[in-house]
């Protein structure tokens, strides 16, 4: 990751997070295999007793298969062990980018030109006595896979955090710059242009917008003079959403 973001040239590190993939508890493997083992050598063992003293072999039959059962059990489990343990993941943002590396992969890195948007979720989950927040970070590069940084991550709600500050840091004033040319910027679910806000279909003029407000998860557009707001968008569904509020909230 070092190297990688060295040959960029994406600057100093800012922000680390990596997954801690649990160790697959051997034991449901190893206890039903030892115990799949006994049962099918005592299995084994009657069927020879059985014919030596002229009876019938089949009898140790349900030995026989309650060891394939076990045997067949322990199969299973070393199965997902093999094939669902997760590998170990880094994600680090630098002044001018981002790596990613998954172990025994080669890293990718972005820099920040190439991200196309950041999306952000913090949910808050109770059970009427206690709760805790949950928190997703999607990056999405120009090409590539889409990059989710979740609570499978240790320290993901500082890192989401100043990442989203160096992200806005460097596309605040460039998309500044566009709706001052006459663009249009999309947001994902919103977007913006030099007549107003607006989402999907609707767009709000400056001269109407009274607030814009992000709560509970929900950024919500208030037309100047009424209560209900005109629109009403989970965070989620737009992009850059710091970007977003300090365009839409700039007095004009």
């Amino acid at each position: 990751m070092r190297l990688v973001a060295r040959e960029l040239e994406l600057g100093p590190r800012q922000g680390l997070v990596c997954t801690n993939p649990k160790s697959f508890p051997w034991i449901v493997v190893l206890l039903p295999a030892l115990v799949g083992l006994l049962v099918l050598w005592l299995g084994i063992s009657a069927m020879a007793e059985n014919q030596r003293n002229g009876d019938a072999w089949y009898y140790a039959l349900p030995l026989l298969l309650l060891a394939v059962a076990v045997l067949g059990a322990a199969g299973y489990f070393l199965f997902l062990a093999l094939t669902r343990r997760q590998p170990q993941v880094w994600v680090g943002h630098y002044r001018h980018g981002i790596v990613r590396e998954v172990a025994g992969r080669e890293p990718e890195a972005y820099t920040w030109d190439e991200i196309a948007g950041i999306r952000r979720r913090s949910t808050r989950v109770t059970n009427g006595i206690t709760g805790v927040t949950t928190h997703q970070l999607w990056i999405r590069p120009h090409e590539g896979g889409e990059i989710v940084v979740d609570d499978a991550y240790e320290g993901v709600a500082r890192f989401t955090d100043q990442l989203d500050t160096a992200f806005t840091r460097v596309r605040l004033p460039q998309d500044g710059e566009r709706l001052k040319a006459g663009e249009r910027i999309d947001f994902f679910g919103a977007h913006i242009d030099p007549a107003g806000p607006g989402h999907p279909g609707h767009r709000l003029d400056w001269s109407e917008v009274g607030r814009i407000t992000v709560e509970k998860g929900w950024v919500e557009i208030h037309r100047r003079g009424e209560g209900k707001p005109w629109a009403r968008l989970p965070v989620e569904m737009i992009e850059n959403l710091s970007v977003f509020l300090a365009l839409a909230t700039t007095p004009r």
